[in-house]
């Protein structure tokens, strides 16, 4: 076991909250003893259960520094808009005597990545670098559980749906609470030397598009309309705008590298992640 004890989560939006409140489960059970929670000061952010929130300046170091004080590891959940900002967060970090640091992956694999925020990504990993702050990578490819979204046009329950290219490639996905589950685990169970400076790649499934629609039709006896959008296009809708979430998402769905051959499922044996359809959204 690492030995680590004390938490903090830096953010408890669409991804923090999922892994706050795995930690404080695992409070609970007497597997950690104290989680912290660190938000924009001025949030309206709430959390339930016992843990302590902290509402930071993130351009203050030593604002966040104060509430590091006595963490052992910092899990950063910001935003894909304000990665930058975990450059000054690891400054504080190392400063508060943090142990390990875990900084806003939880996508793909970005190694080599010249485009989008996964760019941003792989900056903060050489700042850790540079700090000499240890640090773990959680790989988690797509979120399943955001995966049904109208916005990205993936509205099932209108009977509609929209795609990049021609829905064959796969892309692996993993739901956010098998994320929080498999991130304490890894964290709170694993030796130290395992954890440090380390990769962890999980897939709790692996679909095409037209694979998961078919299966889709076949659960739910419903008929999809399925358009199907040029490559072209997306790249186009891409190099105009990058940073939004979308446009780099179906960019990615489309042209993005291929779904891990190998996978770290096996080092949390009773993990049983649930596949893109266990998260369909109730119609």
């Amino acid at each position: 076991m690492s030995g680590f004890k004390n938490f903090a989560v830096v953010g408890a939006g669409s991804t923090g909250s999922f892994i706050i409140r795995q930690l404080l489960k695992d409070k609970s059970a007497g597997t950690i003893d104290n989680v912290v929670v660190l938000t924009r000061e001025g949030s309206k952010t709430t959390v339930d259960g016992d843990a302590k929130l902290f509402p930071v300046d993130y351009s203050n170091k030593e604002s966040i520094k104060k509430a590091l004080i006595g963490v052992d590891v910092v899990i950063s959940t910001i935003a894909s808009s304000v990665l930058h900002l975990q450059a000054g967060i690891a400054d504080a970090a190392k400063e508060a005597g943090v142990k390990l640091f875990v900084p806003s992956e939880f996508g793909g694999d970005n190694e080599g990545a010249t485009e989008g925020f996964f760019v941003t990504k792989v900056n903060i990993q050489t700042h850790l670098k540079g700090l000499g702050l240890p640090y773990t990578l959680f790989y988690t490819g797509g979120f399943a559980d955001f995966f049904w979204n109208p916005a990205a046009g993936l509205d099932v329950t209108s009977g509609k749906v929209t795609i990049g290219g021609d829905g064959n490639k796969q892309h692996a996905f993993t739901s956010r609470v098998d994320i929080a589950r498999y991130v304490s685990y890894i964290l709170t169970q694993l030796p130290v030397e395992q954890l440090n400076n380390r990769s962890f790649t999980m897939v709790g499934d692996i679909k095409s598009f037209n694979e998961l629609f078919k299966e889709y039709e076949a659960k739910t006896g419903k008929k999809l309309e399925v358009t199907y959008i040029p490559v072209s296009e997306i790249d186009a809708r891409f190099a105009t705008n990058p940073g939004e979430i979308y446009n780099f998402l179906h960019k990615h769905w489309t042209s993005g590298p291929a779904p891990p051959k190998e996978n770290d499922n096996h080092l949390y044996p009773d993990w049983n992640p649930s596949s893109l359809l266990d998260n369909l959204p109730v119609a």
